[in-house]
């Protein structure tokens, strides 16, 4: 009997097709991959813990048999400036402060994936910590969900109870003591407990181009904190901040990052930021994130604070340590980063960072805590 033959087309369709291997940039997790080069939440909260603990026993009466050190409006009080956020300063030791407070809420408004408020409740300041991260984008709650708070509670059951993600609009997130989230959520609006402390990190302010949005922010952020509160929001600047064709790599250890500045417009007083990842096989994922931001000064940051009903404002600036004005902003540098290292803008030369209570020159770049201070209602008399 003559052997069935099968036909060429057959055959084919029989066979597996052979499929490329992915790259690791395909592979990669995007999110974590900005985690390693960008976020340095450890070393936030210590500045948040550090800078929380200096202003309540600048501006609340704890000094014993003296009175509240606190400065007139818009103005810096002058004493205890020689602490840094790191928290090293005397006046941790026996300056007399009977009252000194400890920040317990913590809310992370643009939080993304919420690694500022994971941090926040497993520092070793207290067991009792809770906090809120406040997102619009659901796929990154989800995200922050399922890989950041669910990856804390698996290392500590209590965590899940202690942090809470909302989707939503920060503007539409009200702070309320009285009134319970699930029962409060009516055209959009969302409740939460007010807080010690509102973090909006990652250059947040620059995603508001107009001044009236960003004061909108500011006033809303001041009835969601406590009669004693803190609003932080980081920013850059600096000569480098509004020049085109900046581009920094560095090695993060399994990817490199890179960083793309470009863009500057005159008229709007934006830049567009760009960030990118090559993995060791050379594959990349390019222009991962990209950013359009307004380009703000320390001055309108805190003017607009003011404006917005804060009763001061504070800054802490970390400036860059290697000053050279002649290196070529068109040419691409590399370094390496470490922990300690604030790498946000594409760099990692940037110090330790330093209250600003003294008129001081334009650096070269420079990072920034603008903090607005909320004083309880017998303070501000």
């Amino acid at each position: 009997m003559a052997p069935c033959n099968r036909s060429k087309a057959e055959s084919k369709k029989g066979k597996t097709k052979r499929q490329r291997p992915k790259t690791m940039a395909e592979l990669a997790d995007k999110h974590q991959l900005y985690q390693q080069a960008v976020q340095h939440p450890r070393k936030e909260v210590r500045n948040l813990d550090s800078i929380y603990r200096k202003l309540s026993s600048r501006y609340l009466d704890h000094s014993i048999g003296g009175s509240s050190p606190k400065s007139k409006k818009g103005q810096v009080a002058p004493e205890d400036s020689s602490e840094n956020a790191s928290g090293k300063s005397e006046d941790d030791t026996d300056y007399g402060y009977v009252g000194r407070r400890q920040a317990q809420s913590l809310r992370e408004d643009f939080c993304g994936t919420a690694v500022l408020c994971a941090e926040w409740v497993n520092s070793a300041s207290s067991a009792n910590r809770y906090a809120y991260g406040v997102d619009i984008d659901p796929e990154v709650i989800e995200y922050a969900k399922k890989h950041t708070v669910e990856q804390q509670d698996s290392l500590d059951s209590a965590v899940d109870d202690r942090i809470t993600l909302v989707c939503a609009d920060v503007l539409d997130v009200h702070g309320d003591d009285n009134r319970a989230q699930e029962d409060s959520e009516h055209a959009g609006e969302r409740i939460v407990p007010r807080v010690d402390i509102i973090a909006s990190f990652n250059y947040a302010m620059c995603y508001f181009h107009k001044r009236c949005d960003l004061v909108r922010y500011m006033r809303h952020s001041l009835g969601n904190l406590n009669d004693f509160g803190l609003l932080f929001c980081d920013l850059f600047g600096g000569h480098e901040a509004v020049r085109s064709g900046v581009t920094r790599v560095r090695n993060v250890g399994s990817f490199k990052y890179h960083f793309r500045q470009n863009g500057y417009d005159l008229m709007r007083g934006t830049i567009r930021f760009s960030l990118s990842f090559r993995m060791q096989d050379g594959s990349m994922l390019k222009d991962c994130f990209t950013y359009d931001f307004r380009v703000y000064s320390l001055c309108e940051l805190r003017e607009a604070m003011l404006e917005a009903g804060f009763d001061d404002v504070c800054v802490w600036i970390s400036t860059k340590n290697n000053l050279d004005s002649s290196d070529d902003s068109e040419k691409e540098t590399e370094s390496s980063c470490s922990e300690s290292e604030d790498g946000r803008r594409g760099s990692a030369d940037f110090g330790e960072f330093e209250e600003l209570v003294s008129p001081a020159e334009m650096p070269e770049s420079f990072n920034a805590y603008v903090i607005g201070v909320k004083l309880p209602a017998n303070e501000t008399d």
